[in-house]
C-alpha cells in the first residue's frame, strides 16, 4: 500500500509539472476570451457554472460570458483564479439566476447559502437579476461577493433577510442604476461598498443595512443619490443597525420615505456600539429624512464633509498608483448584448441502430426525464441515442460519455452533456450516449444492453470519423459512477461481441478510458449493489460477477486509463478504483489516478472540497496521449 500511496503521490506530481512554465505566459490566442450560455441550447453552454469551469484562470485577456435570457436554477461560484471576467444579460428582467439554499436547512450556513459568489477580482455584471427564492426562513443570501474593483451596473437582488453580502474586508465594490429588495439586515458585509442611484426596496419593518466595517477602514457602505421604498405594510424601518462595532454607513441625496424611524438608526441592543459605529446623512430628502429626532450618536456631514464622498475617494486605491486605476468604476455605459454570438444550432441526435435495438422486446417507449436539485435524469430507457456534440475547431480527438445512474436512471446533464459543451471548448467532439437500461420489459438478455449499446456507439464514432473531422485512432470511452462500470466494461471486453449479429468489424476498442468515481467490480464486498442488482439481478450467477468485475478482465492490450475517486465516498466504494489502477500496474498498462481525501459520490465536474480541480489534471493527461 505504501507502494501504491507513493506512485499515485508521483502521478500528481508529474501531472501538475507537465506544462512547461512558458506556457502560463505565452500564446495568448490559443484561449477562448468570449462565452455564450443559454437555456435554448443555443449558446456554448447551458449551465453558467459549465461556463465557469470551462474558463482559463488568470486569463490573459478580460473574459466576456454573454448570457442569454432564461432562468437558470444554479448555485454558481466563480473562485478567486478566475478574474477578469464580465457576465451581461440580454435583459435584467428575463435573464434570472436563481437557488433556494438559506440558513437552517440543515446543510448551509448564512455564508453558503449564497446563489451566486463572486471572489474573482475585477468582476463585472449587467443587466442579470440574482435571487435567492427560499422564502422567509432566514438568512438566505442572493449575491455573496468578496472579490476587488467589482461592478454591478443595472442589475437586480431579489430575496430576503441577508439578500446582498458585500464580503472581504478590503475589497471595493460599485453597484451602479441597481435594484435591491429585502426584509433584514438585506445588505450587509465590511466591504467597501458604493450604491450609486440605486432603488432600495424594504418588505418588512425591519433594517436596510447592518455593516461590519473593519476598524480604521475610512468608508464602508456609502448609498448615493439613491432611492428607498417600502412594502404598503411597512410602518418602521431602520437605516442600518451594527453587525460590528465599527459599522460604517453613510446615505447621500437619498429620498427617504414616511415608514423611516425617527431615530433612524440602531445599536443592536448594545450601547457600547454607540461609541464606535459611523452613521451619517447627508441632504437626504422625503418625509423620512426629517433629522431632528436622530440619534445622538449619527452625524448630519457638512458640505465640506459630504464633498469627500466622491467615487474618487470612495473606490480609488489610496496608497498605490496604479494606471488606469479609476477606469474600473468610472465608465458606467452598459455594454449592448451581442445577440450575434448565439445561434440556432442545437446538438443532433443520433440513433444508434437503423432499426430496432439487438436484443430488444417490443414495447411501448416509457422514457421520461426529470429535473430536480439542478439536474436532469431520465428513466426507463429503451430506445438508445447518441447527443453529438461538435466543437468549432475540432482536434481530432473525440469521447463517448456516459453518464451514471446506478443503471437505474441516466444524470444525462450532471454526467454528460455538461462534460461535453466543456470538451468542445477544448476541441474534443463529444457523444453523451443515452444507453439502454437493463429492464426485461425492454430487454431479452438486460444485463449486455448497455454493452451492446457502447460497443455499437464506438463503431458509429469510428464509421463516421470523416465527417465529424476526427481521428479514428483517438476515440475514447469516459463514464460516472454505473456509466463508469460500462465505461469499464467497454475498455475490457472489447474482444467480446456483445451482439453476435452484428458483422461490423470496425474495432470497439476505445483508444482510452476516464472512469470517473466509477463502480468497476461486482465483488459483494466493495460494489455498489444496486448497480450490480440492476444489471445482473438479486441472485447473480459467478460466472455474471466475474465478467462485470473489471479489475479482473485487465490485461495488456488494455488502453490508457485516467480514474478519479474521493476516500470518502460513501456509495461507490475508492476500492474500485484502487483495484481497477493496481490491475493497470500489473499489466503495465499506462494509468494515472487522482484521489481527493474527501468530496463524496457524484461530485460531477466540480469537486467542492478541493482547489485541485480535476478537471485541469484531465485536459493535462489527454494532451499527454499521443
Amino acid at each position: 500500500m505504501r507502494h501504491l500511496n507513493r506512485i499515485i503521490f508521483l502521478a500528481l506530481f508529474l501531472c501538475s509539472w507537465r506544462q512547461p512554465l512558458s506556457a502560463q505566459t505565452a500564446n495568448p490566442g490559443q484561449y477562448k476570451y468570449v462565452f455564450t450560455v443559454a437555456k435554448d441550447g443555443t449558446g456554448d453552454f447551458t449551465f453558467i457554472q459549465d461556463a465557469i469551469n470551462a474558463m482559463r484562470g488568470f486569463p490573459l485577456a478580460p473574459i466576456t460570458l454573454y448570457i442569454k435570457n432564461g432562468v437558470y436554477k444554479e448555485k454558481v461560484l466563480l473562485p478567486a483564479n478566475n478574474t477578469d471576467v464580465t457576465f451581461i444579460g440580454e435583459s435584467v428582467d428575463s435573464t434570472i439566476i436563481t437557488f433556494s439554499d438559506y440558513s437552517g436547512d440543515g446543510v448551509h450556513g448564512t455564508f453558503s447559502s449564497y446563489t451566486v459568489k463572486i471572489s474573482g477580482n475585477r468582476f463585472v455584471a449587467e443587466n442579470i437579476t440574482f435571487a435567492n427564492e427560499a422564502g422567509r426562513v432566514g438568512q438566505a443570501v442572493a449575491i455573496f461577493v468578496d472579490a476587488d474593483q467589482v461592478v454591478f451596473r443595472n442589475c437586480k437582488f431579489l430575496g430576503n433577510q441577508d439578500t446582498v453580502y458585500t464580503g472581504g474586508e478590503n475589497t471595493r465594490q460599485y453597484y451602479f442604476q441597481c435594484y435591491i429588495e429585502g426584509t433584514t439586515d438585506f445588505i450587509f458585509g465590511p466591504a467597501t461598498a458604493v450604491f450609486d442611484r440605486c432603488h432600495i426596496h424594504a418588505k418588512t419593518n425591519s433594517y436596510i443595512t447592518a455593516a461590519n466595517t473593519p476598524k480604521g477602514k475610512k468608508y464602508g457602505m456609502v448609498f448615493l443619490d439613491c432611492q428607498i421604498t417600502t412594502d404598503p405594510s411597512v410602518t418602521k424601518l431602520y437605516l442600518g443597525r451594527p453587525w460590528r462595532a465599527y459599522s460604517n454607513t453613510v446615505f447621500l441625496r437619498c429620498e427617504l420615505p414616511a415608514p423611516i424611524a425617527p431615530a433612524g438608526w440602531d445599536n443592536w441592543g448594545n450601547p457600547e456600539n454607540e461609541k464606535t459605529v459611523t452613521y451619517a446623512e447627508y441632504r437626504n430628502t422625503g418625509p423620512g429624512a426629517i433629522t431632528d429626532k436622530r440619534v445622538a450618536w449619527s452625524k448630519q456631514l457638512s458640505t465640506k464633509e459630504a464633498r469627500k464622498f466622491t467615487l474618487e475617494h470612495l473606490l480609488s486605491n489610496e496608497t498605490i498608483l496604479i494606471p488606469d486605476e479609476r477606469s474600473w468604476y468610472m465608465n458606467n455605459r452598459t455594454k449592448p448584448f451581442d445577440a450575434t454570438l448565439f445561434t440556432a444550432a442545437k446538438p443532433e441526435v443520433w440513433s444508434l441502430y437503423p432499426g430496432d435495438a439487438p436484443n430488444s422486446l417490443k414495447a411501448p417507449n416509457e422514457e421520461k426525464a426529470v429535473t430536480h436539485d439542478n439536474v436532469t435524469r431520465v428513466s426507463k430507457v429503451s430506445q438508445p441515442t447518441m447527443i453529438v456534440y461538435k466543437p468549432s475547431r475540432p482536434n481530432g480527438r473525440s469521447i463517448i460519455i456516459c453518464p451514471g445512474g446506478g443503471y437505474g436512471i441516466l444524470a444525462i446533464d450532471k454526467e454528460g452533456t455538461r462534460l461535453a459543451e466543456v470538451f468542445n471548448s477544448w476541441g474534443i467532439t463529444a457523444f453523451v450516449l443515452k444507453y439502454r437500461l437493463p429492464d426485461p420489459a425492454y430487454c431479452k438478455d438486460p444485463s449486455i444492453a448497455p454493452l451492446q449499446d457502447a460497443q455499437q456507439a464506438m463503431r458509429m464514432v469510428r464509421s463516421r470519423a470523416k465527417e465529424l473531422g476526427i481521428d479514428p485512432r483517438k476515440v475514447g470511452i469516459m463514464g460516472f459512477s454505473a456509466g463508469g462500470h460500462l465505461a469499464a466494461t467497454a475498455t475490457t471486453h472489447f474482444d467480446f461481441k456483445a451482439d453476435p449479429q452484428n458483422m461490423d468489424t470496425t474495432s470497439v476498442r476505445p483508444d482510452f478510458a476516464l472512469l470517473i468515481y466509477p463502480v468497476i467490480s461486482f465483488d459483494e464486498t466493495i460494489t455498489h449493489m444496486g448497480s450490480r442488482t440492476n444489471l445482473i439481478g438479486k441472485e447473480p450467477n459467478p460466472e455474471a460477477i466475474q465478467f462485470f468485475s473489471n479489475e479482473k478482465q485487465v490485461g495488456a492490450n488494455t488502453p490508457p486509463v485516467f480514474l478519479v475517486h474521493a476516500g470518502d465516498d460513501g456509495a461507490v466504494s475508492v476500492e474500485n478504483s484502487l483495484r481497477f489502477y493496481r490491475a493497470c500496474i500489473q499489466y503495465k498498462v499506462p494509468a494515472e489516478m487522482h484521489l481527493y481525501p474527501k468530496g463524496g459520490h457524484g461530485f460531477g465536474m466540480y469537486n467542492t472540497t478541493t482547489r485541485d480541480n480535476w478537471m485541469d489534471r484531465l485536459q493535462t493527461w489527454l494532451l499527454g496521449l499521443k
